[in-house]
């Protein structure tokens, strides 16, 4: 299942928390404020091997809106009393594709890397349609860098983390990587993603 509507903007937030349940029901609370910041939608990612590190996509319809709720008074003091205990890594990005499961948890990665060409790397990307499914991927997105133009930013889900592993190890893909421009290896993160929803 795909979201409604490709956002124009996106970012995604990584941070460590202290407590996973505490800083959910904290950032449910803090829905109304996001809203109003120029947010329209988020899916929650925990990390494989630590699930308090949570990487935290965001749709935006609104960059300007966006860009001061998070530099908002608000938003810091409500990270501090949700139990954020590392500083924010933050990644603005244009989504380019997106055609992932948004109504369960599901095994997942986040891939980055950079390409010679992004267009031309999004064609082959798309050309190799069929080596993901063929690798037990079920949902996909793809995310350009803002910041720069030429990183991809690519979200893969799949039944397991193990067929996801196997999937990154398929010669076929690194063959097919390789001929869309890849430059550089690859950024690999292994979640638990889901808890997503639309506003």
């Amino acid at each position: 299942m795909s979201s409604p509507t490709l956002p124009e903007t996106a970012l995604v937030i990584t941070t460590e928390v202290a407590d996973w349940q505490k800083w959910k029901a904290a950032f449910d609370a803090h829905e109304g404020a996001r809203k109003a910041g120029g947010i329209v939608g988020h899916h929650i990612n925990r990390g494989l091997d630590n699930p308090n590190m949570i990487s935290l996509y965001l749709a935006v319809s609104d960059v300007a809106k966006a860009k001061a709720f998070m530099t908002s008074a608000d938003l810091k003091q409500a990270m501090a009393a949700s139990g954020v205990i590392s500083a924010p890594d933050i990644v603005w990005m244009k989504p380019m594709l997106e055609q992932i499961v948004w109504d369960r948890e599901l095994p997942a990665m986040l891939v980055s890397h950079a390409v010679a060409d992004f267009d031309a790397w999004l064609a082959g990307y798309k050309a190799a349609d069929a080596i993901q499914k063929a690798g037990g991927i079920i949902g996909h997105a793809v995310n350009r860098s803002i910041d720069d133009p030429n990183t991809a930013i690519i979200y893969h889900q799949a039944e397991s983390h193990d067929t996801l592993k196997a999937f990154m190890a398929r010669p076929e893909l690194r063959a097919a990587m390789e001929k869309a421009g890849v430059t550089s290896v690859p950024q690999v993160s292994f979640h638990t993603g889901g808890w997503a929803k639309m506003y």
